[in-house]
């Protein structure tokens, strides 16, 4: 690989075609000059500020509202009401009017708490608390609407009509109903509406590690994260795509985003993998899949994990330390998959790939190493989230801008400051934007029993069976996340499936962490799959086939949520010796499954040997020893097959690989 290549890793530019691909499916920020563009900068960069003071120095009461009210303020200038208008990036008067709207809303709702939080339980709402109340429904509604499309304003829209048309639903589905009054009067004003739980999660934690991580990414942390993968992998088997799938797996433990680690880490990975003969579908599909990971990746993992912890109770630390596991076998998954299918293609090592001098690649490290140590041992300390992510954020600024030898650098790094500020506000925003509506969602299912009737008829479906319990509760977050970001998808899917988990016998955190490892694939699922839309845009490849290689490289990591549900020791429960026997069956389970779906092994598999492989992956998600014997005896089989009988004729094939002719073995 070309040193220049390396060098500019990140900053690769798209095509215009590309970028139109992207914009296609990620409602694009308006570009704006003068007085808009420097408010919109100013109110970001206040907003990431109020962040980190209040991370320091604690919670506000206010808190969930004064984000919310940022969030407002920024979405509505930000994104233009339809993206592919001739007109997009002009503020319109109707713009202006919404976002007064949201700051008044959210102005009256904080110089009315002390009546909101006291008073309302005994006395009526009033005429004004309506009217601003049905106002801000529909402000979170459009603000939704402007940042990730019409899916998740859709869903709400149906929830609130089932709320109110709620006693004309047949049989168990059938409420008593709510009024206008009594609907809005909740949604604004009530403890499951817009300032919910939820928000609050959103306001106290994930707008600070948000805020952190897009320091640690101005700051150069992607480009060590790539430069640290190209040299670990480049010279192995493979070694283009397992450089996408170690890079993504790094950036995507600071980024917590598929689409954003797809468009980071793809512009390297991507062009990478197509300049050593990989078609561009399949260069897409390895970095989407690659991608997907990233947000069940410790430490930092998706924001869903937060609000899982909030929600169950317990410290971050232990949902990271229970996802560690889980994570690397979807990443072995991944791996092994990119390993079959070099194999299978005939594309040869490179043996001077990754050739980097050790100092030039750790530069800048130290303000990316450190503060991700310091993250660790502080959550292993118990220190609560935003603590440990107010001191991260600390000590990365100070050594970033210590590390300055001139006042010409300590400038230039203050601007990048700003724009990591300036970033991370947009970005909680965007969060606070599909939280916003999440709750109007999570605030109908609570007044209407609807998890409850859910649940029962998933349990009614799976008669008490396990394994029908949790693929049908796989389908339906799938399903779920088709075309939602993955907070809502994950807190959608525990609204609907948990408690039918929990009545089938599996407990609180696998169950959530279930559904969590389903509603982040979901990114990656067609038919609607925004991370393979990325990749797809960067390759230049079609997003139908872009897509289906994801599933197919990621396909292994489909099996681990159901190994860990069965054999809770892959969550760090249990004797450590039964944590590593665990571990090693669902590793080879993980590998068989990668083989199966690609059909290949020490040598291309035939169809037989792919059924026993996919039935030894099945046998081993159940930790018993009779069926990890009969795992283990079907990939015994297989590997007998594999060595000593062959049905199907050979003929040479050649592969272009680096502008070389080289000739590989390939079964009819």
């Amino acid at each position: 690989m070309r040193k220049d290549l390396l060098e500019t890793s990140t900053q690769i530019p798209l095509s215009n075609e590309q970028q139109k691909a992207v914009e296609k499916e990620e409602t694009p920020k308006r570009i704006l000059s003068g007085f808009w563009m420097y408010s919109l900068r100013a109110i970001a960069i206040a907003m990431a500020l109020f962040h980190i003071y209040t991370a320091g120095t604690g919670a506000w009461v206010l808190q969930n509202t004064v984000h919310f009210m940022f969030t407002l303020l920024l979405i509505f200038i930000t994104y233009p009401p339809r993206k592919r208008s001739p007109s997009r990036n002009v503020i319109h008067i109707w713009d202006v009017v919404l976002t007064v709207l949201g700051l008044i809303g959210n102005v009256y709702y904080m110089l009315n708490l002390n009546r909101i939080l006291y008073d309302l339980g005994y006395l009526s709402p009033t005429t004004l608390d309506l009217i601003l109340g049905g106002i801000m429904v529909i402000l979170v509604l459009e603000a939704a609407r402007r940042t990730v499309g019409l899916a998740l304003p859709i869903l709400a829209t149906i929830a609130l009509l089932y709320a109110f048309f709620g006693p004309y639903f047949p049989g168990q589905w059938a409420h008593s109903g709510f009024s206008i009054k009594d609907l809005i009067a909740s949604l604004y004003l009530g403890e499951l509406g817009i300032y919910g739980v939820i928000m609050r999660v959103s306001a106290c934690v994930i707008a600070i590690f948000v805020i952190f991580g897009g320091l640690l990414v101005h700051t150069g942390g992607g480009d060590v994260f790539i430069r640290l993968a190209y040299a670990l992998t480049g010279r192995l088997t493979g070694g283009p795509p397992k450089v996408a799938v170690v890079a993504s797996m790094l950036f995507g433990m600071i980024s917590g985003s598929t689409a954003a680690n797809v468009a980071t880490t793809g512009v390297f990975t991507i062009p990478l993998m197509k300049s050593k003969g990989y078609k561009p579908h399949f260069a897409g599909g390895v970095e989407a899949a690659a991608s997907s990971g990233g947000q069940i990746m410790p430490p930092i993992m998706g924001a869903g994990a937060f609000i899982m912890a909030d929600i169950l109770g317990i410290s971050y630390f232990k949902i990271a330390l229970s996802a560690l596991i889980p994570a690397l076998l979807y990443y072995l998954g991944c791996w092994m998959a990119v390993q079959f299918e070099a194999k299978r293609l005939g594309f040869p090592p490179d043996p001077d790939a990754g050739k980097i001098p050790l100092k030039e690649m750790f530069a800048g490290s130290h303000t990316l190493f450190i503060p991700l140590v310091l993250l660790i041992i502080l959550l292993a300390l118990m220190y609560t989230p935003t603590t440990c992510a107010f001191w991260s954020f600390i000590s990365a600024l100070l050594l970033y801008l210590i590390s300055q030898r001139s006042r010409k650098e300590l400038w230039e790094a203050l601007k990048k400051v700003m724009k990591a500020l300036e970033g991370g506000a947009h970005t909680a925003a965007l969060v606070a934007s599909m939280v916003g509506v999440v709750q109007l969602v999570v605030a109908v299912v609570g007044m209407t029993g609807l998890a409850v009737k859910f649940s029962s008829v998933i349990i009614a479906l799976s008669g008490q069976s396990l394994l029908i319990a949790l693929a049908l509760g796989m389908v339906v977050t799938i399903i779920l996340g088709m075309g939602v970001p993955t907070v809502a998808a994950y807190i959608l899917g525990i609204s609907m499936v948990a408690g039918a988990f929990v009545n089938v016998g599996i407990e609180p955190l696998p169950a959530h962490l279930f559904i969590f490892y389903y509603a982040v694939l979901a990114g990656v699922t067609p038919p609607v799959a925004l991370g393979a839309y990325v990749g797809a845009a960067i390759a230049g490849a079609h997003w139908f086939k872009t897509a289906l290689v994801g599933c197919r490289i990621g396909f292994a990591g489909f099996l681990v949520p159901f190994i860990f549900v069965y054999s809770p020791s892959l969550l760090g429960q249990g004797p450590i010796l039964w944590v590593i026997i665990g571990f090693l069956f669902a590793s080879l389970g993980v590998i068989a499954l990668a083989g199966s779906m690609i059909g290949y092994l020490f040598k291309p598999a035939n169809f037989i040997e792919r059924i026993l492989l996919f039935g030894a992956a099945l046998a081993l998600i159940d930790p018993r020893i009779i069926t990890d014997l009969i795992g283990c005896v079907l990939i015994g089989i297989t590997l007998l097959m594999h060595k000593y009988w062959s049905w199907r004729p050979q003929e040479a094939m050649p592969v272009l690989v680096g502008g070389e002719a080289y000739r590989i073995e390939k079964r009819l």
